[in-house]
């Protein structure tokens, strides 16, 4: 996949790095070039800036180190905010990020509704896809998975499935991997069109799941079946309720979930 920068959010809370593992391991394989990028505030104990440096220096030296031992460049960024998902949005802008790289966890439905998850708000703003990394494992199926929408009608989303599509492509060309690619739908009237998917996906129809059902559960359930180690979905980002569905949609399909999810927007 095409990449020059990819930026890595630390999370100084956790021994695991699976984000770093990650992307340290796809800079090896593509020639691109590691931005760390460790955000806090006072919560995390650093009551400013320059304490954050203070305390976490030595975490991304280290990392940093790590990487130049494997032949790959990498910078270090320490940022201090009170609002860090605002700040990673803004530092991934700023430095031109190709991709960011994130950890993710797994959350209740519960814990999803009652307050904005940094997963969402990334998911959102970030200016570029988004890598949300569930544990670092090699890619050993090296099968991706890949959820579009084939009724939709504006722009936007056609453009966002022209997207998913290729990057499908070309991840199962640079990784020799099987590229799967899979469509919901809700109204049995408006059932998609195998064969017309096949063509617009050059994929066989061996490789094409179409099911009736909401888009997360299905998009799980068939990445489940093919054990697929990377999913590709989409997102047009909108603010209010539909923004809040769309969100609703990429991080039901992080919870149930152990592959990768790149997130295009």
């Amino acid at each position: 996949m095409p990449l020059s920068r990819i930026m890595v959010i630390i999370d100084p809370t956790t021994e695991p790095q699976p984000a770093f593992e990650r992307a340290l391991d796809s800079a090896r394989l593509t020639g691109a070039s590691l931005h760390l990028y460790l955000c806090v505030n006072s919560s995390y104990g650093a009551s400013s800036h320059e304490e954050a440096r203070f305390r976490y220096r030595s975490l991304l030296e280290q990392m940093s180190q790590r990487a130049l031992d494997d032949g790959v460049e990498a910078i270090c960024e320490i940022d201090w905010a009170q609002d860090w998902r605002q700040q990673a949005v803004a530092a991934a802008a700023r430095c031109s990020a190709s991709m960011v790289f994130k950890n993710s966890f797994d959350h209740s439905d519960v814990q999803r509704e009652m307050r904005c998850t940094s997963d969402w708000a990334l998911l959102r703003l970030s200016p570029c896809p988004v890598l949300m990394v569930k544990n670092f494992q090699d890619w050993n199926q090296r099968r991706v998975l890949a959820a579009i929408n084939p009724h939709s009608t504006d722009e936007a989303h056609i453009k966002l499935n022209h997207q998913i599509i290729s990057f499908a492509q070309r991840f199962s060309t640079a990784y020799g991997s099987d590229a799967h690619f899979v469509t919901a739908y809700q109204d049995r009237n408006h059932t998609p069109e195998a064969n017309a998917l096949s063509d617009s996906c050059g994929a066989s129809l061996d490789y094409i799941h179409i099911r009736q059902g909401k888009a997360a559960d299905v998009i799980s359930e068939v990445a489940s079946e093919i054990n697929a180690d990377l999913i590709i979905i989409g997102t047009v980002g909108r603010d209010g309720i539909k923004g809040r569905v769309l969100g609703n949609t990429c991080e039901k399909v992080l919870d149930h979930t152990q592959a990768d999810v790149l997130v295009l927007n």
